[in-house]
């Protein structure tokens, strides 16, 4: 398989699978909350997490929704890609330049996409990264939907 056909595999069965987590309502804790209770006691009794953290693209896809309709498309073009891509970066940077520096690990960042593999070493970054308005939600990085920071098969 070509590295492209690797990519789109393990992007499809990541979007997938954060879809299928989404609607079992795993990755919500108690009352609605944007991370599981687990996740909040293994970091506060100090083991290191890695999560998969959703950033809310909805104002990203209304525009990109505007660009397809004035073009007069219905699937996104490589232009529609690019544009979507330069948004999601832009909006993780901002969430991640909030954090304190070295208090966080980048694993993986799916640039076409609203999300990122994280590493966290405490609770107290996690937390001030949830207080973000742009960030939806933090699971842990399960079998099921396992993200690798190396799509090679």
């Amino acid at each position: 398989m070509s590295k492209e056909r690797n990519i789109l595999r393990v992007l499809i069965g990541l979007v997938l699978g954060i879809g299928c987590y989404l609607l079992a309502g795993c990755a919500s804790g108690a009352g609605g909350d944007k991370v599981a209770q687990e996740i909040w006691e293994k970091l506060t009794a100090g083991e290191m997490q890695d999560l998969i953290v959703v950033f809310d693209d909805a104002a990203i896809l209304a525009e990109a929704g505007q660009l397809k309709k004035a073009k007069g498309i219905l699937l996104d073009d490589a232009e529609i890609i690019r544009f979507k891509a330069e948004k999601y970066l832009a909006m993780k940077r901002a969430a991640i330049s909030r954090l304190s520096p070295g208090k966080i690990e980048i694993l993986k960042d799916f640039e076409a996409l609203p999300i990122m593999l994280l590493r966290f070493h405490n609770a107290e970054i996690l937390k001030m990264l949830l207080s973000d308005s742009f960030v939806v939600q933090a699971y842990k990085n399960h079998p099921e939907n396992r993200v690798q920071s190396d799509p090679s098969p």
